[in-house]
């Protein structure tokens, strides 16, 4: 998860963004609680045909009613001169009731100047407030979604573009380590992973928890000992959680390799169409290229299975939960008990409203729940595409550009490779002792068999590598102390391979000299003998 933290470290160039976004997430949160316990109200004024104002003034005077005789068994207990403890307990629970008549009284205020009195007339208005309320945290989502999505694509359009100047720069055994086909899978894939990765930490990791937080607390307000009793299979839950994440978190590894073997034979076979015709390979291509997408299909099979299995597995817990919740609450409310096998659960007992809410709240908890199952997912997928791409730019090019490159002066100037040697793998001398001198306008052909080293002496000249031992210098100053720039400007090179980009003709020959004209253009095709049949 390094890599990962990295990404999220460069993100902080964002994190204004981020904190509109979370300061969303957290409204998201608020209203998904409160539209649940906004029911609370709309269940009682149904059974009892009564308005909010009535519903709370009902409730005040309850509370006042409670008050009074935690007050006289106050004073009783004072005039016995029983324990303190005992006279602590009571004033306890009094400080706790005055302060709920005190919350009761300003939400009846508020009702009163707000909410009508006809009870029907109530629950439609309450209803509308669910609306716009339910359409404002769907305003935030969105908001918080596009906030998101601009940061994590722009993190991901800088990564992309550092990994396409990467590879542009990559001494040959470096790009050939990865092949266009791994860089291709980075800059595309890995890209699209990483950037799913962000906008799950930002987003889904930080709302879905908030939205769960804010039942939790709803649900404490009804009764924090019965909401304990709920939550007993929840460790069983996280370890579920944490199991079916580490699988997931491998089969995504092998989804992201497979991926570079996917655009591998996918570019050489296409790459080299003519010349699979040319030896009828065909069939063997469709073989390679089948049994690649079979692995790729089988690796995602067991994402679906074990993403699939997880489903279940969190839901019968969840379900475990509320199972539980239903039969302790059943049992408070149908026996009016304020104990459960001798452990208080509430100081009075539970009513059929407040137990209904509080199995609403419970459900509302175990959504989000559920989604962070496949955020964890998203999340470890992304850390695996960051590894492939922070991988590659983090990798140390062997040609290496000197730190103060010296200047060369004029064209006219003389190549020499003395006592050069190099091999590509160790035992295995490509050149060995080389001793050339190539002085200006000079023309040196240099012949031999295949395999000879022909290529890799000029490949050494133009420094994509560097040689194993010896120097190469080229007007007495060694190539390793010029910059690159300006040792390859130097150069032209006509290579055995037809190499042209998707660019007009004109475009093809004027690359790398830009600024040449049309007529330049035209007298280097004739110098080519190319002139004639260019049309």
């Amino acid at each position: 998860m390094g890599n990962f933290w990295k990404a999220i470290r460069e993100s902080s160039q964002y994190l204004p963004l981020i904190l509109a976004a979370t300061f969303c997430s957290v409204g998201i949160a608020f209203l998904w609680g409160s539209n649940i316990s906004a029911l609370a109200p709309v269940i009682d004024i149904t059974l009892h045909n009564d308005s909010i104002q009535g519903w709370l003034g009902k409730k005040s005077d309850a509370q006042q009613v409670q008050i009074d005789a935690l007050k006289s068994e106050q004073a009783n207990l004072q005039a016995q001169k029983a324990t303190n403890s005992d006279v602590q307990k009571v004033t306890d629970q009094l400080a706790d009731a005055t302060s709920s008549l005190e919350w009761t009284q300003w939400q009846l205020k508020w009702a009163q100047a707000i909410f009508p009195e006809d009870p029907f007339q109530t629950i439609c208005f309450i209803m509308a407030v669910l609306v716009v309320s339910t359409l404002v945290k769907h305003l935030l989502m969105l908001t918080s979604d596009m906030l998101l999505g601009y940061a994590s694509t722009a993190i991901v359009k800088n990564l992309r573009q550092r990994v396409f100047d990467k590879a542009l720069h990559m001494d040959k055994p470096s790009f050939q380590a990865y092949g266009t086909s791994g860089l291709l899978a980075a800059i595309t894939s890995a890209a699209e992973g990483l950037s799913s990765g962000l906008m799950a930490t930002f987003g889904a990791a930080i709302r879905e928890p908030l939205r769960v937080v804010s039942c939790l607390l709803m649900a404490c307000f009804i009764s924090w000992r019965l909401l304990l009793l709920s939550v007993v299979l929840a460790p069983l839950l996280v370890a579920i959680v944490i199991y079916f994440n580490r699988k997931i978190r491998s089969i995504a590894s092998s989804i992201l390799g497979r991926n570079a073997g996917f655009h591998e034979i996918l570019l050489e076979a296409l790459n080299n169409v003519f010349t699979v015709q040319a030896f009828t390979m065909e069939k063997h291509e469709k073989e390679r290229f089948a049994d690649c997408t079979s692995d790729m299909r089988k690796i995602s099979l067991k994402m679906i299975f074990y993403t699939g299995l997880s489903k279940p597995f969190t839901e019968l817990v969840g379900i475990g939960m509320v199972a539980i919740t239903v039969c302790a609450g059943s049992y408070l409310v149908l026996n009016r008990e304020t104990h459960l096998f001798y452990f208080k659960i509430r100081d009075t007992p539970i009513t059929i409203t407040e137990l209904l809410i509080f199995f609403g709240l419970l459900v509302g908890a175990s959504d989000p729940l559920r989604k962070l199952s496949g955020v964890s997912v998203t999340i470890y997928s992304g850390a695996m595409a960051a590894n492939m791409l922070y991988g590659i730019l983090g990798s140390n090019s062997s040609v290496a550009e000197p730190a103060h490159p010296e200047k060369l002066a004029g064209t006219e100037n003389e190549i020499r490779l003395s006592n050069v040697s190099f091999q590509y793998h160790p035992n295995h001398p490509i050149l060995k002792n080389i001793d050339i001198s190539i002085p200006w306008g000079k023309t040196v052909a240099v012949l031999g068999r295949n395999g000879c080293g022909k290529s890799t002496l000029i490949q050494l000249i133009c420094r994509y590598y560097d040689p194993s031992s010896g120097e190469i210098s080229l007007g007495g100053i060694d190539i390793k102390n010029l910059s690159l720039d300006d040792l390859r400007k130097r150069i032209a090179i006509v290579s055995q391979t037809t190499e042209l980009f998707n660019r007009s003709v004109m475009e093809n020959i004027l690359y790398g000299s830009p600024a040449s004209t049309e007529d330049d253009a035209i007298q280097a095709a004739k110098l080519a003998h190319a002139h004639d049949f260019i049309k």
